[in-house]
């Protein structure tokens, strides 16, 4: 696993205003799944976050994702929905998407990527990957998991 090495916010991320957000995939309703974001078109320009954007990819955007003590994330591929019509992408298979630990691992934390289990991760570490990779992760922890993703494209 890559590392952005020695990764310093500029503010507290735990502090964000973190919302529940609709996705097209999931109920939402069901309080047992997901977590919840705070995205840069909710930051409004308020947080210059440029420098995690070391791929120097086009059309970048962030989002922070809260995931609480006993949610989770069933096994998907990702949309891209809202960021191909924001950003006018066509050809999903320019997008690629960073999943960056914020924290260390903690109990009960886990990610998989294509079938692998990711644990004992350390903070700055990350995967990527583009639209027809599976996901997954959950928290069955008792503490909060924290992560941001990065998503953007290639050309």
């Amino acid at each position: 696993m890559d590392s952005f090495n020695n990764l310093v916010l500029p503010f507290d991320f735990k502090e964000l205003d973190y919302q529940r957000q609709p996705d097209i995939q999931f109920d939402t309703y069901n309080q047992h799944l997901l977590g919840e974001i705070y995205n840069d078109k909710m930051d409004a320009g308020q947080n210059d976050l440029s420098f995690l954007n070391k791929f120097n990819l086009k059309n970048f955007a962030w989002a922070f994702y809260k995931l609480p003590p006993g949610r989770w994330v069933p096994p998907h591929t990702d949309h891209f929905k809202n960021y191909s019509s924001f950003y006018k992408v066509r050809d999903k298979s320019k997008i690629k998407r960073i999943h960056l630990f914020l924290e260390d691992w903690k109990p009960g934390h886990l990610f998989v990527l294509e079938n692998e289990l990711v644990l004992n991760w350390k903070a700055g570490e990350y995967h990527m990957w583009g639209h027809e990779a599976e996901h997954w992760g959950g928290n069955f922890g008792v503490e909060d998991r924290y992560t941001i993703q990065l998503t953007g494209t290639d050309s």
